[in-house]
């Protein structure tokens, strides 16, 4: 890949010598020994096999099985819609993807919720004969999955016969175990595997991520080549040229000794909103453990310029902005005033351009209110931009986890609330029988 997905991301504005707060002047040189001791024990572990979640774009068998799979989905010319039956890290990282770069092929449902008023609409409002249902837990018991997924099988066997039936829905689930793999054992489902070591959250480069996107008719081979650059760039333990490394070791220091209890991620793209919201499920989930980390919010610029940045720039100093800048669009649309001279200040000038300036001038106004942001910086949305951001942001989560001396890979309030409601159920259905 000749041209970067993505410039390095300017930090500047996290030093407090650029903004009178953040970061010390030395930050780096205090930091370093241990960076590089995270960033050691990381790739330890993704090297021996122990964490491959940065070693995917090595499987090139399981992306050409998923994009000849899509291939003949197409071709068949059978289906317009696909149902994505999946919840946290099942969802979010597919439709951050298809959110971000379109869906040419087929249109694309997510059902993230169990709420029956989304699930009466797929009933209804869908041509269930041109529907295909994905439906995906890594465990292959997740509750709230499994209960969608019944529900789809139950109508698809009362709509068609077994092999029809069989043909329309098709699982993504640990390679052995889970009520999931059994069923499409069983009856005999089209299925990917989830590496078992590759945690949810971390699991979009998987099939997890990668068959939503291809059948939404995304080239995942280009998404991949994104991963292959950010892994690449990730290689050097030496923070001042990993600036992955370099900004999770910053935004950890922040939220441990500076107050900053908030992580705000504002693309200025509309189509990037779910890449946010992706992150903060990453951010939240990976790094919320005893009493450590801070909290992850979203918004989209410029609209956040009119609503949250007031609190941001005259509230609390507890929020670090992350933002997400685009310098190319796919399309994009020159305003003409010249009929309006008291607008003389935007003729001729783009939307785009419009859009950029209101950036650089958010980020102008948090510096000189003393209130900490970095952007990143992408020359444009393609495959390879937003792999290789998603890559890096995966990577900053784990290196903070280090940093933090929290585990960036278990759960343990989740599973939690799961052990609760597994027991709230079962006294329901008993309660049912009496």
């Amino acid at each position: 890949m000749t041209t970067p997905p993505f410039s390095a991301v300017n930090w500047d504005n996290l030093r407090h010598e650029n903004v009178g707060a953040g970061l010390p002047s030395a930050f780096l040189d205090g930091a370093e020994q241990q960076l590089r001791r995270v960033h050691q024990a990381l790739h330890a572990k993704v090297s021996s096999g122990e964490l491959p979640f940065l070693a995917l774009h090595d499987d090139r068998q399981t992306v050409d099985e998923i994009v000849q799979f899509a291939r003949e989905v197409h071709e068949s010319g059978d289906f317009d819609d696909c149902v994505i039956l999946g919840i946290g890290g099942s969802s979010l990282g597919s439709k951050a993807l298809v959110d971000a770069l379109g869906a040419p092929r087929l249109r694309m449902h997510f059902c993230d919720n169990v709420d029956p008023d989304k699930l009466a609409h797929i009933q209804t409002a869908l041509d269930w004969n041109r529907t295909l249902f994905v439906a995906i837990t890594k465990s292959g018991s997740t509750v709230e999955t499994i209960a969608q997924t019944l529900w789809v099988r139950q109508r698809l066997r009362a709509l068609y016969s077994v092999d029809e039936a069989r043909r329309r829905l098709i699982a993504v689930t640990d390679p052995q175990d889970g009520f999931l793999r059994e069923l499409a054992t069983q009856e005999g489902f089209t299925s990917f595997s989830v590496p078992p070591n590759v945690g949810g959250r971390y699991s979009v480069f998987t099939p997890v991520g990668l068959l939503p996107a291809a059948l939404a008719g995304i080239d995942i081979k280009r998404i991949m080549k994104g991963m292959s650059w950010a892994v690449s760039t990730l290689r050097s333990a030496d923070p001042t040229e990993n600036s992955a490394l370099a900004v999770a070791g910053a935004l950890a220091h922040l939220s441990t000794h500076d107050g900053r209890a908030v992580l705000a991620t504002v693309p200025y793209r509309n189509c990037l909103e779910s890449c946010a919201r992706w992150f903060a499920q990453l951010w939240a989930e990976s790094l919320g453990k005893d009493g450590h980390g801070s909290t992850p919010v979203t918004a989209v610029g410029s609209t956040v310029q009119h609503s949250q940045l007031q609190l941001w720039m005259d509230g609390p100093p507890n929020t670090v902005v992350q933002f997400i800048d685009v310098q190319e669009f796919d399309h994009d649309i020159t305003v003409d005033t010249a009929e309006f001279p008291q607008w003389s200040l935007v003729n001729g000038l783009s939307l785009g351009q419009i859009l950029r300036s209101q950036l650089q001038a958010t980020t102008q106004a948090l510096r000189d209110a003393k209130r900490p942001n970095l952007t990143w910086t992408l020359p444009a949305v393609t495959p390879e931009s937003v792999a290789a951001w998603m890559v890096c942001m995966e990577a900053i989560t784990a290196y903070a986890g280090g940093v933090l001396n929290v585990n960036p890979f278990d759960q343990p309030g989740v599973e939690a609330t799961k052990t609760i409601a597994r027991q709230l159920l079962t006294q329901g259905a008993r309660s049912t029988e009496n």
